[in-house]
């Protein structure tokens, strides 16, 4: 056996037990900021003094009241049936529009939109899948994915599996398709274009004696210096029936919530010029989004949630604009709305003529919406190499139509 060099030992607890111990009586170093304060005017004064002086003005009380005396959260607390992002509704549309009194005029954009939706060179859908590629294969994100399951072997046990979430492929895709339009619509419409992220909205409605929220988390909305222009005149479209679920009400599935604060809540301050809400995009996580009844988001249910969603952003936008009792909309409020898995596009536009949506008759909502549209087949790995097939352009012509809609 050969011997080695024995090495100097030092043991960590030890050595920081000796830095303590003879570094503890270092003496205070004296800076340059007295004198400095002191060339500026500006008085300084002893620590130790002011906090002495500040103990003696302290008047200690045997028995005192509180000044803030804890509300009971029950006293003016209201049970509100809540309409958010997670669930969905049972029926779909149907309920949607019985419960924000909307009928939906037709089942594809209004005119005034289908009008910009133009072609666009090929090098721009190049762009595009390019966008695709680096949002949905090349992303280096790898979080745990939800559980696979087989409805025909319900116990089996399937391996985890890494890789991009939903809410990043759709938060990648906005972006970029985002800042796409921007640079092909010029400096004239982008100025006047502002994006929020994350923004909340809220408001509270009572509809039939009952005390509905309406409220969101909005992962983008774009907002604008005017106001997009009305679609249709609020008195036409008489003829068009409201949807009926009976034996079912409006309500049916809604979760009950005790709120104590009925404030209604818009992310952008009405004086702000860049208020004016233009087009809301919303991520359709099917991970997260589920039915009360645990069955499958159907598609009916996935266009009810941009139903919703619009006219609470509408409803909202009309409460900080027009005030918070308003019922009877001086102008009505568009709003166009994107919502999005990463694969599947739902476009749709929504016209709030009233908030006063009790019964079936007088002034109703409209609401425009188009099938899903998909834009691309797949889009991941085969054989191990990036494959992207199937991919559409009627997304981003959509898209850009969104944009530049004044």
């Amino acid at each position: 056996m050969k011997f080695t060099q024995l090495l100097r030992k030092q043991h960590i607890d030890r050595a920081k037990n000796w830095l303590w111990y003879h570094q503890r009586d270092r003496t205070v170093q004296v800076s340059k900021a007295e004198a400095i304060l002191a060339s500026m005017n500006i008085p300084v004064e002893d620590a130790n003094a002011f906090a002495i002086r500040s103990t003696e003005n302290l008047i200690i009380k045997e028995k005192f009241e509180n000044p803030f005396p804890i509300k009971d959260v029950n006293e003016n607390s209201k049970t509100y049936l809540m309409i958010g992002d997670l669930y969905t509704l049972q029926e779909g549309v149907q309920q949607a529009s019985l419960l924000t009194k909307t009928v939906q005029v037709e089942d594809k954009l209004p005119k005034k939109v289908t009008d910009l939706i133009t072609d666009v060179p090929c090098n721009i859908d190049t762009l595009v899948e390019r966008f695709v590629r680096s949002s949905v294969i090349y992303d280096p994100e790898q979080v745990k994915l939800p559980k696979i399951k087989d409805p025909e072997r319900p116990s089996w046990v399937y391996p985890r599996v890494f890789g991009l979430s939903s809410t990043r492929k759709v938060h990648n895709l906005f972006k970029k398709l985002l800042q796409l339009c921007e640079s092909l619509s010029g400096l004239s419409i982008a100025q006047n274009r502002f994006i929020v992220s994350d923004g909340l909205l809220s408001t509270f409605i009572e509809k039939e004696n009952r005390f509905l929220n309406f409220s969101t988390k909005m992962d983008i909305m774009m907002t604008s210096m005017m106001p997009l222009a009305p679609i249709a005149d609020v008195n036409i479209h008489n003829e068009l029936k409201m949807p009926n679920i009976y034996p079912l009400h409006s309500t049916a599935g809604l979760t009950k919530s005790e709120i104590y604060d009925s404030t209604d809540l818009y992310p952008i301050n009405k004086e702000s010029p860049l208020m004016n809400v233009h087009t809301i995009f919303v991520n359709y996580d099917p991970s997260k989004v589920k039915n009360l009844t645990e069955l499958p988001v159907t598609e009916n249910q996935i266009h009810a949630r941009s139903l919703t969603q619009s006219f609470t952003t509408a409803a909202t936008y009309a409460r900080q604009r027009f005030g918070k009792d308003v019922k009877a909309l001086p102008e009505p409020v568009v709003v166009q709305c994107i919502q999005s898995d990463g694969q599947n596009f739902y476009f749709s536009v929504y016209q709030l003529n009233t908030l006063d949506i009790d019964g079936e008759e007088g002034i109703r909502n409209f609401w425009w919406a188009e099938p899903t549209i998909k834009l691309y087949e797949f889009a991941g790995y085969k054989e191990g190499q990036p494959y992207l097939d199937g991919y559409n352009s009627d997304v981003f012509k959509r898209l850009l139509a969104f944009y530049r809609n004044n």
